[in-house]
Order: structure tokens, then C-alpha cells, then sequence
């Protein structure tokens, strides 16, 4: 630190990103769930704002 602080500061800000929670694996799982074989041919964009919509409604509740 004390020779690049620079460089110590851009590792630190490199090798501080959080780690993922169980949350986003649940979502990822979740919309595997929603695509079925009936689904095959939902676009992206549909599929995102179905996750988003399912878990908006999942915290009201």
C-alpha cells in the first residue's frame, strides 16, 4: 500500500464486490421454472419482466 498506493486502492475496489446472495440463485432457478416447453419461444425481455414482476409481488406480501 504504502509503495502503489494506487494500484492498492484499484484492487481494493476490484476484489470488494459483494458476493452473490441465495436471492439471486433463487431467481435464477425461478425463471428456469417459468420456461417451460409451451415457452420455449418467450423473448428476454418478456422473461426479465416476468422475474421482476414475480418478485415485486413476492415482497408485498
Amino acid at each position: 500500500q504504502h509503495h502503489y498506493p494506487g494500484l492498492a486502492k484499484m484492487a481494493f475496489d476490484v476484489l470488494s464486490i459483494p458476493l452473490m446472495s441465495d436471492n439471486n440463485e433463487r431467481s435464477f432457478s425461478s425463471g428456469r421454472d417459468m420456461i417451460t416447453y409451451r415457452r420455449t419461444r418467450l423473448r428476454s425481455d418478456i422473461i426479465e419482466a416476468c422475474q421482476c414482476l414475480r418478485s415485486w409481488y413476492q415482497l408485498k406480501e
